[in-house]
């Protein structure tokens, strides 16, 4: 195991592997929060240790040639984190102490220890340090015998007034997101099924199985996932390769990634947006969301820039370590870094690439109206107006000043010559395809809380067993 090595030992005069190879490395590893005697270890696995040494002490001084300072170094003083603070605080409202570090981290370049940060916090959000204390997630269990067993994915509506919608994908045993999107849809199967591969392409690999709700806008993914193991593997033929799950508490992971989504990200965003719906002394509001142009306009705007916030959510969530949880038997770490730090069964299969070109072709095909954020011609005339009034940048205190500038430019006559445009922009909202027929549905759960993936020898030894004493143990750990 990884965790059994040496923490900063000696290269005992070996020469230092090559610069070129060496900076990318300790770049990656200083940015996960690691320290010097770690980053050692962790890119010594890189290079063959016969041939190349490398101690923390040279570590420490690459990295300072690098500018990439401690966080005894950098010694950031509240004067100098406040303008930064206050810009965080703004987009997330409800952030604690470790995501606030994590965040400054990944976005700044900034190191900071996480009691400095609760001591700072203390001193400037206190009231905000009890209202997240109050929350508390309700214990639950959820099986999964190794990385990708399952793939677990669900939408969620709650910016449906905006006509804004969100679909997340992730692997419940590390707590790896698969995938966070925003769209100005969820219920289209080829949207949804464009998620799964290209998230699956991502590493190369497919699940075991994959997990969701009944909703039709699902049977993408269940058919595509399910023809590609048949195809991989002929002694699955006839056999579904997708769990249908009828409960929210089935398919808790992606429920409570929704929570803290809900809770740590969604809250400064959709203040931003609610500004526009709240009518001024005057009784006018910014947003007609029944206004097929306005609509558009949002969709415009709002989609890339929120897309890329969730990126780096994303980012941050795959590249930050939980806290630790005595009640989990799991191994406690970076989600990206868990499955090649620890012993752990890895189910992901294979998939040539040319089979992924085959997959996108038919179930995700890339011309397909659903893929086009706004129609073409929409999209041209609005990215000429976005330039006539300078390209601003799009931020939560710009955003509907930019709003209200492009809205302006659209005169009576650009919006006669788009009506028809603008009137059917989505008329090809097409219906989703049928279940694939004849497959035999995966061994079910033995209540709500059993394992549910794909591997059966691990359904044969959880029917011997007593639900408390066998199993791996799933709690939502997020907490300040």
């Amino acid at each position: 195991m990884a965790n059994s090595r040496k923490a900063g030992s000696s290269n005992q005069h070996l020469p230092c592997p090559p610069d070129e190879e060496l900076a990318p490395l300790i770049r990656k590893y200083f940015a996960l929060g690691y320290p010097d005697p770690k980053i050692a270890l962790e890119c010594m696995d890189h290079f063959d240790k016969n041939v190349y040494g490398l101690s923390s002490k040279t570590v420490k001084r690459r990295r300072k040639a690098m500018g990439l300072l401690s966080t005894v170094k950098q010694a950031v003083t509240w004067e100098e984190l406040e303008p930064i603070y206050r810009e965080l605080r703004q987009k997330f409202p409800n952030l604690g102490a470790r995501d606030m570090v994590a965040k400054l981290r990944i976005l700044y370049g900034i190191k900071i220890s996480e009691m400095v940060m609760l001591k700072y916090l203390r001193q400037h959000d206190s009231e905000g340090i009890q209202r997240r204390k109050a929350k508390r997630f309700r214990r639950k269990r959820f099986w999964s015998a190794g990385v990708m067993d399952i793939l677990c994915f669900d939408q969620h509506d709650k910016w449906k007034r905006f006509e804004l919608w969100l679909h997340l994908g992730m692997d419940p045993f590390n707590g790896r997101l698969a995938w966070i999107k925003i769209w100005w849809s969820n219920r289209n199967s080829k949207l949804v099924t464009s998620y799964y591969i290209n998230a699956c392409r991502e590493i190369g690999r497919i699940p075991m199985i994959t997990q969701s709700g009944l909703g039709s806008e699902n049977f993408g993914i269940a058919n595509c996932h399910t023809e590609t193991r048949q195809r991989l593997d002929v002694t699955l033929v006839g056999t579904l390769q997708h769990r249908w799950v009828n409960k929210k508490a089935m398919n808790v992971k992606p429920e409570a990634q929704w929570a803290v989504v809900r809770r740590n990200f969604s809250v400064g965003y959709e203040d931003c947006f609610n500004r526009g719906t709240v009518p001024d002394e005057f009784g006018n509001i910014l947003l007609d969301i029944l206004d097929a142009l306005q609509q558009l306009i949002i969709r415009w705007l709002a989609i890339p820039w929120i897309q890329h916030e969730l990126d780096t959510w994303r980012l941050m969530r795959n590249s930050t370590p939980r806290r630790s949880d005595k009640h989990s038997l799991l191994p406690h770490g970076i989600p990206d870094m868990i499955a090649e730090k620890f012993q752990c069964k890895d189910y992901k299969v294979n998939v040539p690439s040319e089979l992924f070109d085959e997959m996108e072709s038919r179930w995700t095909p890339p011309d397909d109206p659903i893929f086009d954020l706004v129609p073409p011609e929409f999209g041209e005339q609005i990215t000429g107006l976005y330039q006539y009034i300078g390209a601003p940048v799009i931020n939560i205190d710009s955003f509907w000043d930019v709003y209200c500038d492009i809205l302006n430019c659209f005169t009576p006559q650009i919006q006669y010559s788009l009506a028809y445009v603008i009137e059917h922009a989505d008329d090809h909202f097409e219906e989703s395809p049928d279940k694939l027929a004849g497959q035999a549905d995966l061994p079910e759960a033995k209540g709500d809380w059993q394992y549910l993936g794909g591997d059966l020898t691990v359904h044969a030894a959880i029917a011997a067993e007593e639900e408390e004493d066998e199993g791996v143990e799933f709690t939502e750990d997020e907490a300040d």
